[in-house]
């Protein structure tokens, strides 16, 4: 559930009727995790890209994705989202050496994974949390107990989706 109440929809990959082709890129100066969301809604990470690497997935209109940073677990994002789910694959005609019919060729949609434009405070935890080596250490901060304690939430979350 969500603050307001609602529930919020379960993320996760529901058939594999229809496919789709993807070319995963990353435009980041990060090394990124790309994160299958499988049917049952937990994550699978299929491979680390090194800046500017790609990757070409053979997947399914219903499987979303995610990215994040290798090191951090920071969220990357996909056209501002968070969670990418691919568009219907593309068929183009191109034409052909000696024969009067057109090639039909499926071209694969290219998905460029960027870092989306973060908060002044989520960015500024960021960079304090690259600093403290220990959650613990997290206390010793001149800072509101209120960041302290986001700061240590956040530090602990990294701690778990590394051990994933």
């Amino acid at each position: 559930m969500d603050h307001s109440g609602d529930r919020q929809e379960l993320v996760r990959s529901l058939n594999s009727d229809h496919r789709a082709y993807v070319r995963f890129r990353n435009n980041t100066v990060r090394k990124v995790d790309v994160i299958w969301i499988n049917y049952e809604g937990s994550r699978v990470k299929y491979r680390t890209l090194l800046p500017g690497q790609f990757f070409d997935a053979n997947t399914y209109l219903s499987h979303p994705w995610m990215f994040r940073d290798s090191d951090t677990q920071d969220k990357l994002v996909v056209k501002s989202k968070e969670v990418f789910r691919p568009p219907p694959s593309v068929i183009r005609s191109v034409p052909n050496e000696g024969n009067a019919e057109p090639v039909r060729r499926l071209e694969r949609t290219i998905v460029y994974i960027t870092i989306p434009v973060y908060t002044l405070k989520e960015r500024a935890m960021q960079v304090i949390r690259s600093y403290i080596s220990q959650p613990d250490r997290v206390c010793q901060l001149e800072l509101p107990v209120a960041l302290k304690n986001e700061l240590m939430s956040m530090m602990r979350e990294h701690c778990v989706r590394r051990a994933v």
